[in-house]
């Protein structure tokens, strides 16, 4: 069974670029939607959500860095990107509601090499991964 629709959970570090390739990679095989969802720092004074990245909606005052930092970064994927996402707010809260709305049905994150366990009963994303209504598939970042 393939996947429909892929979503990268990323933020703006020394991981994304390798990251957006792996999960562009994974919606290729499987002939999916791409989409990417990240934590913009810039737009904390905006209601908690999920926002669609709209360049064609915004005023030049809000043109972030960071959603041009990860324009810059997705272009890199040679693969359509279906939407690009952002959020403020709490994180399995609203990865939750963007893998609900827009039909995901793989989340692909990165994690580093600690031990997995640990990771995932120490890390503020775990109630993420025991709720999340999809499945993930997890990358080993170095």
């Amino acid at each position: 069974m393939g996947y429909k629709h892929v979503l990268l959970a990323l933020n703006l570090d020394e991981n994304a670029e390798h990251l957006v390739l792996k999960a562009a990679e994974q919606a290729r095989i499987n002939h999916a939607l791409f989409s990417v969802i990240h934590i913009d720092p810039d737009l904390g004074h905006l209601d908690e959500g999920v926002r669609e990245f709209d360049e064609a909606n915004l005023d030049e005052k809000e043109h972030y860095e960071s959603v041009h930092a990860m324009k810059r970064l997705l272009r890199g994927a040679n693969y359509p990107v279906y939407k690009h996402l952002f959020y403020t707010g709490y994180i399995e809260d609203q990865m939750i509601n963007a893998v609900e709305k827009y039909d995901v049905d793989l989340l692909v994150l990165g994690h580093h090499q600690s031990g997995l366990i640990r990771q995932l009963m120490m890390s503020l994303t775990e109630p993420l991964v025991r709720k999340m209504p999809c499945d993930i598939h997890l990358f080993r970042l170095e």
